[in-house]
C-alpha cells in the first residue's frame, strides 16, 4: 500500500542557515540541500548543522543528495551526514562539486555525480531535473521533482535572484514557463529578501561604480568581499586589467575558492594580472588592488587583523581606499562597524555599501522578483523557505496577494511534516526531531558537551582558572617535588607570593596525610580541599579548580 508524500526541513525554516529539505515517499528518501549555520562571535563551536536523527534512522532509504549551489548554507553539513552516513550519492553541478570536494575526505569524494542543465536522474520513487538560476556563485539550480506514481510535481528555487544583464550565469526562463505550463503543485521559494520591496539590484551598478573608484584611486585599493562572490572576483580581476593594476589575493577562503574556480574551468584566467603577498612593496601604491576576506569584520580575517595593525606583513596606511562590497549580516553590523572605524582613524578612506553608493547587489530575489517567481510557476500549493519566521510570513503574505489561497500556503518551522495524499497537501501535526547538532574542529559536538563546555567557560570567565601540578614517586609514596600552582585570571603570581607559598605547604601537607593514612582517594580529594578550605574566605566568584598529578 502506497504511503503518503512526506515534506520536511531538518534547517533552513525560522532561521538563516543549515538548509535541508527531505522529501519521502515509501521507501524512497531525496535530500536538497545540507548546509552548515555558523555562530558569530561564538568560540563554543564552530556552527550547527541539522539533526540527522531521522535520517540515521532511515538511512536504508536514501536514494541521493541533490546540491542546488555551492554556498556554505548548503553544502557545509554535509561531512557531518556523511560521518553518520558514508554512502550517499550526491549530485551537483561542476563548481558545487568542485567546492564539496575541497570539504571531503578519501571514498567520500567518489559519491559524487555532475550533473547538467539537462540532467534527468530517476531514482526510486522520484524522477529529479534541475533549471539554472541566476545567483551570487556560479553552477546554481533549481530542482524539479517529480513523484512518479502519483504524477505530483514539486518546484524548489534555490537561491536565486533575476538579472537582466550580462553579468553570471543566465536564469533559464524557458525552463521555468514550461514547468509552470505542465502545472506545479507545491513551490518552495528562496525567502531571504521578502521583507525588502521591489527588484534586486542588478551586480552591473555595482561594477561600475567599482570601477570608477578604483580608476579614482590615488593609493592602494583594498576590497572585500564574500569568498562565494565569484562574480565580484571576477570583475574585479577583469578591472585591474583594464586599469593596468596588479591584484593580490588575501585569505585563506579566498584562495580555496580560486582553486575551484581554476578546477573546474569557470573562466580563462590571465595569470599575469596576479601578484605575490610577499611582493606588495616592491610596486607603486598606485598600481595595486588587493582582494581580502574580512567583509563580516571577522576576528581571524585579513581586513579586520589590518585594522587592529596585526597583519604581519604590511599596514594600512594614509590615502589607501578600501572598499566593503557587502552588506553585513545582522549579527555582524557591531564588528563591522568597529573594522571600518578602525580602518578610518588609520587614515584609509573607507566605502561602505548604502542607498545612495551601491556597492554590494544581493544574490537573493526582493518582492517584485518572488512574485515574478510565482506568476511563472503557479503552484496550487507554496512552502516558503530559507528565512526566519517574519520572512517566511512575509513571503506567504505575497503569495496570498497573487491569489493562492491561505490554506494552501505552508509557514512550517523545522521538523514540522507536510503531506500529500495524491495531489491535495496538508500540513500534519508531526514533529520529527530539529534541534540542531553543534560542531567542532570538525566533528559533531553533542549537546550535553556542549554544555558542559559552556558551564566551564562561563565560570573561567568570571573566576579565572587555577591549575595544580604534583609529581608523585608510586615507589617512595611521595611528593618529588613542591607543588606547582599556576593561575590565570585569578590572582596575581607576583603580588601573592607569600599565599602561594602557604597554600603549596598545605596541599602538601595535605598529601602526605593522604598517603600516610593510606587512602586510595587522595587525588579527588584535593580538589574539595582547595574549594573548601584554601578558598572559603576568597570573596570573589572562585576559579575553576584542575589538578594533574604525575606519576614515575
Amino acid at each position: 500500500m502506497s504511503s503518503n508524500l512526506k515534506i520536511f526541513a531538518l534547517g533552513g525554516l525560522h532561521e538563516v542557515g543549515k538548509n535541508c529539505y527531505v522529501f519521502e515517499k515509501n521507501e524512497d528518501i531525496i535530500i536538497v540541500d545540507c548546509g552548515v549555520k555558523f555562530l558569530n562571535g561564538s568560540n563554543l563551536a564552530d556552527g550547527t548543522v541539522p539533526n540527522f536523527s531521522y535520517l540515521v534512522a532511515n538511512q536504508k532509504k536514501i536514494k541521493g543528495l541533490f546540491i542546488t549551489h555551492g554556498h556554505e548554507d548548503h553544502i557545509g553539513g554535509i561531512p557531518y551526514l556523511l560521518q553518520l552516513i558514508p554512502n550517499i550519492p550526491i549530485y551537483g553541478s561542476d563548481f558545487s562539486i568542485s567546492l564539496l570536494k575541497q570539504k571531503l575526505r578519501g571514498e567520500s569524494k567518489e559519491k559524487t555525480t555532475i550533473f547538467q542543465d539537462d540532467t534527468i536522474i530517476r531514482t526510486g520513487e522520484f524522477r529529479v531535473s534541475f533549471f539554472r538560476v541566476t545567483h551570487s556563485i556560479p553552477g546554481s539550480f533549481g530542482v524539479i521533482i517529480e513523484v512518479i506514481k502519483d504524477k505530483t510535481r514539486i518546484v524548489i528555487t534555490g537561491d536565486f535572484k533575476f538579472d537582466w544583464t550580462e553579468i553570471g550565469e543566465k536564469f533559464d526562463l524557458v525552463k521555468l514557463v514550461e514547468v509552470g505550463k505542465k502545472g506545479v503543485d507545491l513551490l518552495l521559494s528562496d525567502s531571504t529578501n521578502s521583507e525588502v520591496e521591489g527588484n534586486t539590484p542588478s551586480e552591473a551598478k555595482v561594477v561600475k561604480r567599482l570601477e570608477n573608484i578604483i580608476t579614482e584611486a590615488t593609493g592602494r585599493v583594498i576590497i572585500t568581499s564574500f569568498a562565494s562572490n565569484v562574480y565580484r572576483l571576477k570583475k574585479v580581476i577583469e578591472i585591474a586589467k583594464k586599469t593596468d593594476k596588479k591584484i593580490v589575493l588575501l585569505g585563506s577562503s579566498l584562495l580555496k575558492m580560486m582553486k575551484a574556480i581554476q578546477k573546474a574551468s569557470l573562466w580563462k584566467i590571465d595569470n599575469s594580472v596576479f601578484l605575490k603577498a610577499a611582493n606588495i612593496a616592491k610596486i607603486p601604491n598606485n598600481e595595486l588592488i588587493i582582494f581580502c576576506t574580512g567583509s563580516q569584520g571577522e576576528e581571524k580575517a585579513v581586513l579586520s587583523r589590518l585594522a587592529h595593525q596585526n597583519y604581519p606583513d604590511w599596514k594600512v596606511e594614509a590615502g589607501d581606499c578600501i572598499i566593503l562590497t557587502s552588506s553585513p549580516i545582522m549579527d555582524n553590523r557591531f564588528n563591522v562597524e568597529l573594522v571600518s572605524n578602525k580602518l578610518f582613524a588609520l587614515g584609509a578612506k573607507v566605502y561602505e555599501n548604502n542607498k545612495e553608493d551601491l556597492l554590494h547587489a544581493s544574490g537573493h530575489a526582493c518582492q517584485e522578483d518572488l512574485k515574478l517567481m510565482l506568476t511563472l510557476v503557479k503552484p496550487r500549493y507554496f512552502m516558503p523557505f530559507h528565512g526566519d519566521f517574519r520572512m517566511l510570513k512575509k513571503h506567504g503574505h505575497l503569495a496570498q496577494e497573487l491569489g493562492i489561497p491561505k490554506e494552501n500556503i505552508f509557514v512550517c518551522a523545522n521538523g514540522e511534516v507536510v503531506e500529500a495524499k495524491g495531489k491535495e497537501f496538508f500540513l500534519t501535526k508531526k514533529r520529527l526531531p530539529a534541534q540542531p547538532n553543534y560542531v567542532f574542529n570538525g566533528q559533531i559536538l553533542p549537546v550535553e558537551e556542549l554544555k558542559s563546555n559552556l558551564t566551564l567557560r562561563e565560570k573561567m570567565s568570571q573566576g579565572g582558572f587555577f591549575l595544580v601540578v604534583l609529581f608523585y614517586d608510586k615507589t617512595k609514596r611521595k611528593l618529588t617535588t613542591s607543588p606547582y600552582l599556576f593561575t590565570y585570571g585569578f590572582i596575581n603570581i607576583k603580588k601573592n607570593e607569600n599565599l602561594l607559598e602557604d597554600w603549596k605547604t598545605k596541599i602538601a601537607g595535605l598529601v602526605t596525610n593522604k598517603i600516610s593514612a593510606k587512602e586510595s582517594d587522595w587525588k579527588e580529594e584535593i580538589k574539595s580541599y582547595l574549594e573548601s578550605e584554601l578558598l572559603k574566605n576568597w570573596n570573589k566568584e572562585k576559579p575553576l579548580i584542575h589538578t594533574i598529578v604525575e606519576e614515575k
